[in-house]
């Protein structure tokens, strides 16, 4: 807007220019050419006649002539005789007799009236601004045009602004009714031409969003189905175990059944325990983290419980690639303690015994990676789960601003927890 101001600004600048010089050069021609200033001075000279005749003044009396000048607001009076200037009210004080120059005189000559005076007659020319008058028509007339100019010219350049302001109004009322395919023009390099790239990365912004949810409700859907399955064998299992309990003659035979029923109603709490973790961890609030801390400190209890666990239930473990160095991250303490667990159900749930399960730890300029290896029992087992504890352990390292990655192999299973370096 500043721009087309200043363009409209200086475009009726030189208008008015052009239009002051051509119409003060026709005004000029106009009044040489007619007999309009003589005209228009007629009645002065009466009045004037009249007044020298009643006061019988003379030609030299500049007192009397410049007191008559000023009564009849007359803007010039020029008296002279012989072409000689006697009198100029434009400089009373400067006139000399017989001494003055004539070039006014001889610029106005055609306009002299012949005077009678005391002292016998003159040459008189009487300037009563009536020139003034077509001049201030020009200047007004001079700057209407030129203002209308400038106004058209502004009109002009924000109506093509005003037409994008109404089309990026259309594609925001596209928007609003959830039309995202169509795309959001950007001109310029204007203000406007900055809100319409914000819109457009607020479409994409959605398109990406409404995706994400899509795939979100896709993996619900997915985790829902695959969790019914799971459930749904045990539960089989425990009501199978429990008629046959129902049918036993003896106690014993009835307690054999039941404890088995036990077994199954376990794995169903733990599958829900699972899930009931993972959408408690997938809706939590951002957290915060415990101060930064040697990486040894920060994780070394969590890892030795972890090879503790594993040791117990008779799985070989090797620390020999697990060292520390003098590096400091942050971790939430809870986070920790239920990654530990997932990472050891997994293991005991799908590791083979007689392979060892191996720690390493390795140091990047900007994190540090652990990785735990192991062999399943058998190839490729562990796609048969639901992947909850997978789940949750990339959320939960996801939350304290690490990664979690997984490396599959026919013959051996690693996944490496990565946390950033402070």
């Amino acid at each position: 807007m500043v721009r087309l101001l200043l363009l409209g600004f200086f475009a009726a600048v030189i208008v008015f220019t052009v239009i002051l010089w051509i119409g003060g050069e026709a005004l000029d021609y106009y009044f040489i050419g007619s007999d309009l200033i003589y005209k228009s001075e007629g009645k002065y000279i009466d009045d004037l006649s009249n007044y020298v005749k009643k006061k019988s003044i003379p030609a030299t009396d500049t007192d009397s002539l410049s007191v008559w000048s000023r009564k009849k607001g007359v803007t010039r009076l020029m008296v002279s005789r012989k072409r000689v200037l006697l009198y100029d009210s434009a400089y009373p004080d400067t006139v000399i007799f017989g001494e003055a120059e004539t070039v006014a005189i001889h610029r106005f000559w055609p306009y002299f009236y012949t005077v009678s005076f005391a002292d016998g007659d003159a040459d008189v020319y009487i300037d009563a601004d009536y020139r003034a008058r077509y001049r201030l028509l020009l200047y007004v007339l001079d700057a209407v045009i030129s203002m209308s100019v400038w106004l058209l010219l502004f009109v002009l350049g924000i109506r093509k602004e005003v037409k994008y302001i109404q089309q990026l109004s259309r594609c925001v009322a596209k928007i609003e009714l959830g039309t995202l395919d169509s795309d959001i023009p950007v001109k310029g390099r204007d203000e406007l031409a900055a809100l319409a790239g914000g819109l457009n990365q607020m479409r994409l912004a959605l398109i990406e969003k409404e995706r994400n949810e899509k795939q979100m409700k896709a993996a619900q859907d997915n985790l829902v189905l695959g969790m019914a399955h799971d459930l749904r064998t045990p539960l089989t299992g425990l009501m199978s175990f429990l008629e046959i309990a129902k049918m036993q003659p003896s106690h014993d035979d009835c307690v054999n059944y039941i404890e088995k029923a036990y077994a199954k109603s376990t794995q169903i709490r733990d599958l829900s325990n699972r899930l009931f973790e993972f959408f408690l961890i997938d809706t939590q609030q951002p957290l915060r983290l415990e101060e930064p801390a040697d990486t040894e400190y920060a994780l070394g209890e969590y890892l030795s419980e972890f090879c503790g666990r594993l040791e117990a239930d008779g799985y070989p473990v090797s620390i020999e690639q697990l060292c520390w160095e003098p590096v400091r991250i942050q971790i939430c303490t809870d986070y920790m303690g239920r990654i530990i667990d997932n990472l050891s159900s997994n293991i005991k749930r799908y590791a083979d015994r007689t392979a060892p399960v191996e720690l390493s730890a390795a140091y990047h300029p900007s994190c540090i990676d652990i990785t735990i290896r192991n062999k399943p029992v058998q190839p490729n087992q562990y796609v048969h789960g639901t992947g909850i504890g997978l789940k949750n352990i990339r959320s939960m390292m996801a939350q304290m601003k690490g990664l979690c990655s997984v490396n599959i192999t026919p013959e051996h299973y690693s996944i490496t927890l990565s946390f950033p370096v402070c």
